[in-house]
């Protein structure tokens, strides 16, 4: 006998919960780890699930979300774009009949389609759930009471152009006007019709998927989660869900731990204060002394953990699932001939290396991107070098070892310019690509295609919340140094419903700053764990 929702309810000790639950069936029922977080959310007005990639976090996020919209309150899940689309069909397809009680719907749609959609909801009321992309939530939830508007933008009242071809207004003694009837002050700004959108229309449950993107403190993204956060107070229900608290560095968990315990610490200088060792000193950056900051060392990491969990929860895959580890593998690679001396060149000629940064006389972010594109895109740097190299014939032979025709594999990789070689290097295989974005084509392609044997995918737009199970290989071709890039890039093959043991392979290339990464994501790695504490630190423990 199928269940229903108000069957669900029961189980979880919810008493308070509408009639119509009777009639909203599941065709699957959480699993015992999935139901304790039922619980939990229900115990909590701000609470994370940090539970591994992969152990199933959506479902209990989901249970929760419609509770509270089927109790009068309206739910907003922000997530990358990505994962909208899938988002929203599970629902549909874990609750069915939801449709018939609550209004649910998403903004991962064409610019003039979201326009129509809100004036739609202006007039008529908006969703009872909303799921939207995390720069659509930053839109509608901007604090800015005006906004800057392009000469482009700019119209006489009666809907034509404001300024001539030459950029000269037709009528200097009229004011200008936005498209939709907003006056423009003499500074260029008019009225911002999204202040505080979100919380105009009544939303007061936040969910944030992949929140691993709030822990830039100092973001426009995080700063406009936690002031709404701060702003309604109690009157707000914040939940997080990331398997990866600690993206790259420990001091990273303080944007999540302002949320969902935010009397653990004042601000952020409070926590560095509590738990960073910080040396400062100066070095030259070949016009004159530059004042550097490093954190050198933690401390009072008990803290940290107790700060963290007093509102979370994290559940390792290996204890709820039955699966193997991954067998994780370091492919070396050695640069030589032309390559080599280029990299050697460019490095002792524009770069001081101290620790674990790298310092260049301009720009040093640039600059460092550039220093690894010598190694997967050396033809940035002169078109003699191919990038049909050492790294590129590691991959070439390591393929053919794996063999794709019997085995799909997804190779992870950065630069667009190293993605679209790979895709050309392996058309054969008839590759899925995925830059960036919500292009779930090329998702299904990998998936259903059965000429498709390959994936390259960037690891930041396609390492997580994708259900890729349909391969068992991965490769990373150019080495993340964030331990959460890596985890979460591996998860998409190491997760529920794999019927094969995982195989990842990192192509380590010696001597350079890709191996500095490799070792780099070791040691954050290892730091990370004296937070998360997991029973078993997988990357470290397996490529040490």
């Amino acid at each position: 006998m199928a269940s229903s929702l108000s069957d669900l309810m029961l189980a979880s000790g919810v008493t308070n919960y509408p009639v119509w639950f009777d009639k909203v069936q599941l065709p699957f029922w959480p699993m015992p780890h999935q139901m304790e977080q039922v619980k939990l959310y229900a115990r909590n007005m701000r609470f994370l699930d940090a539970g591994d990639p992969g152990v199933g976090k959506t479902f209990p996020a989901q249970i929760h979300a419609v509770l509270m919209a089927a109790l009068g309150n309206k739910v907003v899940f922000s997530m990358p774009p990505k994962l909208i689309v899938q988002f929203y069909e599970e629902l549909k397809d874990f609750f069915v009949g939801i449709d018939n009680h609550l209004k649910v719907a998403h903004l991962d749609v064409p610019a003039t389609q979201k326009k129509k959609l809100i004036d739609q909801w202006d007039a008529t009321g908006w969703p009872d759930i909303l799921i939207m992309s995390y720069d659509i939530y930053r839109v509608l939830n901007d604090r800015s009471p005006t906004k800057a508007i392009g000469h482009n933008l700019w119209y006489q009242r009666d809907g034509s152009p404001y300024f001539k071809g030459e950029g000269e207004p037709y009528d200097r003694t009229a004011k200008p006007f936005t498209k939709d009837g907003r006056e423009i002050n003499k500074r260029g700004r008019a009225r911002n019709p999204f202040q505080f959108k979100l919380k105009r229309s009544g939303y007061n449950v936040l969910f944030f998927d992949e929140a691993h993107a709030l822990c830039g403190v100092d973001s426009i993204l995080s700063t406009s989660v936690y002031e709404m956060s701060a702003q309604l107070g109690d009157e707000v229900a914040v939940y997080l869900m990331t398997g990866t608290p600690v993206p790259t560095h420990l001091e990273d968990v303080y944007g999540i731990i302002r949320l969902i315990n935010p009397g653990a610490y004042g601000n952020k200088a409070a926590f560095e204060r509590q738990h960073c060792e910080i040396q400062t000193f100066s070095v030259n950056n070949g016009k004159k002394d530059v004042k550097v900051k490093k954190i050198v060392a933690y401390h009072n990491t008990e803290k940290v953990y107790q700060a963290l969990y007093k509102n979370a929860r994290r559940v390792q895959k290996r204890d709820v699932i039955q699966m193997p580890d991954p067998l994780v593998t370091q492919i070396k690679v050695h640069l030589t001939g032309a390559h080599k001396k280029l990299y050697k060149k460019i490095i002792n000629d524009r770069f001081a290396i101290l620790g674990d940064k790298v310092l260049m006389p301009d720009n040093q972010s640039a600059l460092r991107h550039l220093a690894l594109q010598l190694i997967s895109c050396p033809d940035e740097f002169d078109p003699n070098v191919s990038m049909d190299n050492d790294l590129a014939k590691a991959c070439d032979t390591l393929l053919d070892s794996i063999n794709p025709d019997q085995h799909k594999v997804i190779i992870f990789a950065y630069y667009k310019r190293a993605i679209d070689f790979l895709a050309k290097r392996y058309s054969r295989w008839n590759p899925a690509v995925l830059y960036g974005g919500s292009d779930r084509g090329q998702v299904e392609k990998f998936k259903t295609d059965p000429s498709c044997r390959i994936f390259v995918i960037n690891w930041i737009a396609g390492g997580a919340g994708l259900n890729l199970q349909c391969a068992s290989h991965s490769i990373f071709y150019e080495c993340p140094t964030s331990p959460k890039d890596a985890k979460q890039a591996i998860a998409r093959t190491d997760r529920k419903g794999q019927e094969n043991i995982v195989n990842v392979y990192f192509l380590r290339v010696m001597g350079t700053l890709l191996d500095r990464n490799f070792k780099n994501l070791l040691k954050n790695e290892e730091e990370n764990n004296q937070i998360v504490r997991d029973r078993k630190d997988l990357l470290h423990e397996l490529l040490h």
